[in-house]
C-alpha cells in the first residue's frame, strides 16, 4: 500500500472513495483513536491527526476535497457553478423571502433545497466513481467543484430557511 502523508483515508485505513459507510468510518476512527490516544501508547499529535481525519471524512464536502487532493485533481475555477444555477437559486431565495413567516410555504422550499443538495451529492458520487487512481481529468474536477458549490449553496439556503422558520 502506497501511503500518503496527511491523507485522511490512509490514516484511518478506509477505502479512498466518496461513498463511505459512515458506520464503518466511525468504527475505523474508534479503532485508530484507541491505538494513538495519549493515555495509551500514542501522542497528542497523532490523536489530533486521527480526529481531524475523521472530521474531514465525515463531511461530504471536505471528503470530496480530500479525494480531489488525493487524485491530484487539476486546479480549476473554485467558484464554478452549473449553467443556470445562479438564476434558479436567486428565484428560490425570492420565494423564501416571500414565504417568510408562513410554514405552509416554507416546507416545499425545504424539500426543494434538500432534494437539490441530494442530487448534487449523487452527481459528485457518480463523478468520483469513474476516477482512475492515477489522476482526475480537468472536466471531471470541474464537474465535482461545480457540484460541491451547489451543495454549499443549498446548505446556505437551508440555513436561511431555518432562520425564517425560527423567526415565526
Amino acid at each position: 500500500m502506497n501511503l500518503r502523508p496527511n491523507d485522511p483515508f490512509d490514516l484511518l485505513e478506509v477505502p479512498a472513495r466518496f461513498d463511505l459507510d459512515l458506520r464503518d468510518l466511525k468504527s475505523a476512527w474508534m479503532r485508530k483513536a484507541s491505538r494513538v490516544h495519549p493515555d495509551g501508547a500514542g501522542s497528542i499529535d497523532a490523536s489530533v491527526a486521527v480526529n481531524d481525519s475523521y472530521r474531514v471524512l465525515l463531511d461530504p464536502i471536505t471528503r470530496a476535497d480530500a479525494l480531489l487532493t488525493r487524485y491530484c485533481a487539476p486546479t480549476v475555477d473554485e467558484r464554478c457553478l452549473p449553467e443556470g444555477f445562479l438564476l434558479a437559486m436567486m428565484e428560490l431565495r425570492e420565494r423564501a423571502d416571500e414565504a417568510r413567516g408562513e410554514s405552509s410555504l416554507l416546507e416545499p422550499l425545504f424539500r426543494e433545497a434538500r432534494d437539490g443538495r441530494s442530487e448534487a451529492l449523487s452527481a459528485i458520487s457518480n463523478a468520483f466513481a469513474g476516477v482512475e487512481p492515477d489522476g482526475c481529468s480537468v472536466s471531471r474536477a470541474q464537474l465535482i467543484r461545480a457540484k460541491l458549490n451547489v451543495v454549499r449553496a443549498f446548505d446556505r439556503m437551508l440555513e436561511q430557511l431555518n432562520r425564517e422558520e425560527l423567526d415565526r
